[in-house]
């Protein structure tokens, strides 16, 4: 059973890096790890998604973590914008999180930039400016 406690952000890094081994395997590679312990217990982990050109970014921090998608062309968009899940800092709300990035990464993504300071947004593989 998942524990629903919040862990340290030694044993999230530790627990996130396991769940995307074991729920994306050869689909994934661990790029980029840093910390700062002394920092809230902050992490970050990037990696590398085979599949598409995608990069998965996991953030931690205090007793929450952030999950980011983004692409070479510094396109980006949230997890929490394309599906919604908890982000407490404890193993369910990592794997639960883990688990429906894997189904938002299997269909198509609308993604964003930031050009001049003006916001634009993916459209047909191209990215038009957004009028507000």
């Amino acid at each position: 059973m998942r524990s629903g406690r919040y862990m340290s952000g030694h044993t999230a890094m530790s627990c996130v890096k396991k769940e995307m081994h074991r729920q994306f395997g050869d689909e994934i590679l661990l790029e980029e790890e840093k910390h700062a312990w002394e920092h809230h217990g902050w992490f970050l982990l990037k990696f590398q998604y085979i599949p598409k050109p995608y990069m998965i970014q996991f953030e931690g921090e205090f007793n929450c973590f952030n999950v980011r998608i983004t692409k070479d062309d510094d396109a980006y968009i949230a997890l929490k914008k394309l599906t919604d899940y908890s982000n407490d800092l404890t193993e369910k709300d990592i794997c639960d999180s883990i688990e429906k990035l894997k189904n938002v990464l299997k269909g198509d993504i609308v993604f964003y930039r930031s050009i001049n300071g003006k916001p634009y947004q993916e459209i047909n593989g191209e990215y038009k400016w957004i009028k507000r």
